[in-house]
């Protein structure tokens, strides 16, 4: 969400509950007291509002048991009904929790293996666009501080469980044939472009002036200059898929506040979970991969260690393949290297928008409202976006990495 102010949606009651704290609390008997709160902090969450509900269930014993749980819902605003609308999100998040999640983790179970891959999802009697999910901070689950990102430690965890997720997927399509359209496109695709172009345009632009801090700066200043005009054509051309290669389901969303972990009693770390499926994407793991490494890794991973996380990955993504039986060739780790290289605007997107959202102090001017509009308040926002020490630090060094990987050549 984006505002501490949230409005809270008119149709969300305290009835709608009973049924699922029937099945799911035992003992209980009625609820007592019933509160919505935002749950983020500004800067924390951009596509939708994230809301907390705290119930407090009276039990048959006379004991009261304190319930929450996490409750996503739209933005009312004219971005959302105008633009956001169109991509579909809550069906395509609804049938990724429901449907798609608890098949992949069932071809582990079928190998006496238990993989989860995130919360629990709960239906509501209503017909409002809504994701309901357990609160995974009641099992210690958390996200890291994203401005700090993430250590070796934590990138091995998402990278293991975005190998056992691509590899399950890939597995799915062998079984059941390709994945319903709703979850293909991502966030690559034609109803998109009239919000997606002009926010990563208005970011290159903000990029670009921070350019000059860097050294050789005109270098990098006509080279980005063109690939801005031509920003459209790159996106279709680089993330159009070619049957050929290994196609796997991408989270398609995979930044540092969309991970949550869980750490054993001494503090190491145990677990690793997903949040936010609105954005699945079939395509390479080169989406995931890059997208997930530049924006949220630290800042000596980002590049300098970028191969050995790369590998990590793929060791992993071929243990799972075997584990769950892949019945197709193997894919190799040159052909991985090679899908990364023809699949860069998934780094140079994580470039332009979502590193400097990582990096970014929390303020009350983040919103998606400010991310994607051109007024005076959305100019100020990308200031502190795109000026801040932090991000000049990972520009100085990942901007280079893209441009000598041929990343901006079109």
């Amino acid at each position: 969400m984006t505002t501490n102010t949230a409005v809270i949606p008119s149709w969300v009651r305290s009835e709608l509950f009973e049924k699922i704290l029937t099945e799911n609390v035992k003992d209980f008997r009625r609820i007592e007291n019933f509160k919505i709160c935002p749950a983020l902090a500004p800067g924390e969450n951009y596509a939708t509002v994230m809301l907390k509900v705290h119930i407090n269930c009276l039990l048959a014993t006379g004991q009261i048991e304190k319930i929450t749980f996490m409750l996503k819902v739209p933005h009312d605003n004219e971005l959302y009904r105008n633009e956001l609308i169109k991509w579909d999100m809550f069906a395509t998040e609804h049938g990724m929790y429901r449907e798609i999640v608890p098949e992949f983790e069932n071809l582990f179970r079928q190998r006496g293996i238990e993989v989860r891959f995130g919360a629990t999802a709960y239906e509501l009697p209503v017909k409002e666009e809504y994701i309901l999910l357990e609160d995974l901070t009641r099992r210690g689950f958390c996200n890291v501080q994203r401005q700090n990102c993430l250590d070796v430690e934590h990138c091995r965890g998402v990278l293991k469980k975005l190998a056992q997720f691509h590899a399950a997927s890939a597995v799915w399509v062998e079984h059941n044939g390709p994945f319903p359209k709703i979850y293909q496109p991502g966030m690559i695709r034609k109803e998109s472009m009239t919000l997606l172009k002009p926010m990563l345009i208005s970011s290159l632009e903000h990029v670009l002036k921070a350019v000059k801090h860097l050294e050789n700066a005109d270098k990098y200043h006509e080279k980005l200059q063109y690939f801005g005009e031509h920003l459209e054509e790159a996106l279709f051309q680089q993330g159009a898929k070619n049957e050929h290669d290994f196609l796997v389901l991408n989270h398609g969303d995979c930044w540092a506040n969309n991970i949550m972990f869980q750490y054993n009693p001494t503090g190491e770390l145990q677990e690793t979970y997903f949040v936010d499926l609105q954005l699945p994407a079939y395509g390479t793991p080169a989406q995931d991969l890059l997208y997930f490494l530049i924006s949220s890794a630290q800042l000596d991973l980002k590049v300098n260690r970028f191969d050995e996380m790369v590998r990590y990955y793929y060791d992993n993504l071929i243990e799972n393949l075997k584990i769950l039986e892949y019945g197709k060739s193997l894919p190799r780790l040159r052909d991985l290297h090679q899908m990364l290289l023809r699949g860069s605007i998934w780094g140079i997107i994580a470039l332009l928008v979502t590193m400097a959202a990582v990096l970014c102090e929390s303020t009350n001017e983040a919103s998606i409202d400010n991310l994607t509009n051109d007024t005076p308040e959305s100019q100020k926002f990308k200031e502190l976006l795109y000026t801040n020490e932090r991000f000049l630090q990972h520009l100085n060094a990942v901007l280079p990495w893209l441009f000598d990987r041929g990343a901006f050549d079109i």
